[in-house]
């Protein structure tokens, strides 16, 4: 029998129906093909999980508008929200009432004082309507006009319930006459109003303590 040479052996040797059964039985154990197991906490994020967490976010940033939406609904339009609008509508009629007791031109003596006299309520309008008359003629001979224009007001008083108020209205006149230059002044005055029908009417109108 011829011998067999080295190399031949070794690749009798190498062949895998060369292995004993119970070795060709076992499973391969070269994992260079396998990939290595990735970390759980460094697993990127699937496209399914970010679809889900930009879907909560479009969600609650819709429930947050609403909601401011819903609070800026009530400010504006709840109980608070009237009564600021009721007491500014009554600043802005304490102002027009003492412009118009304060305002009289010569050549609109007649609708200035009808002016006044709309912008009144008893038991001032009583008292007023028996003096227009000899008010007017005395401003007519004189020629004597005075304009007056606002310069601030706040309330001081305020009864929602009982439809009163009260505020101070701060008032710049100018007064002349034809034998006067114009002059300037300052006026604070004091006004009780009454809410009616018609709006809001003085009740009482005077010079706070001091002025004239």
């Amino acid at each position: 029998m011829p011998r067999r040479s080295s190399s031949q052996a070794w690749a009798d040797h190498d062949r895998w129906d060369s292995y004993p059964e119970e070795l060709r039985a076992l499973p391969p154990t070269d994992t260079l093909d396998q990939p290595s197991p990735t970390r759980r906490g460094l697993r990127a994020p699937s496209q399914r999980t970010t679809v889900r967490v930009l879907a909560v976010l479009t969600v609650l940033a819709f429930a947050a508008a609403v909601a401011a939406g819903v609070y800026w609904w009530i400010g504006s339009h709840g109980p608070t929200a009237n009564q600021a609008r009721d007491r500014d509508v009554a600043v802005d009629a304490a102002e027009q009432i003492v412009v118009n007791i304060n305002t009289v031109r010569p050549q609109t003596v007649d609708a200035d004082l009808q002016a006044a006299q709309t912008s009144l309520t008893d038991p001032m309008l009583t008292e007023y309507q028996k003096v227009r008359q000899q008010f007017a003629d005395s401003l007519k001979k004189a020629q004597a006009s005075v304009v007056a224009t606002p310069a601030g007001a706040s309330l001081t008083a305020f009864d929602d319930d009982r439809g009163t108020a009260s505020a101070l209205v701060a008032i710049n006149v100018t007064a002349s006459s034809a034998n006067q230059p114009p002059t300037q002044k300052q006026q604070l005055f004091q006004v009780d109003m009454q809410r009616t029908p018609d709006g809001w009417k003085a009740s009482k109108a005077a010079p706070t303590a001091g002025q004239s």
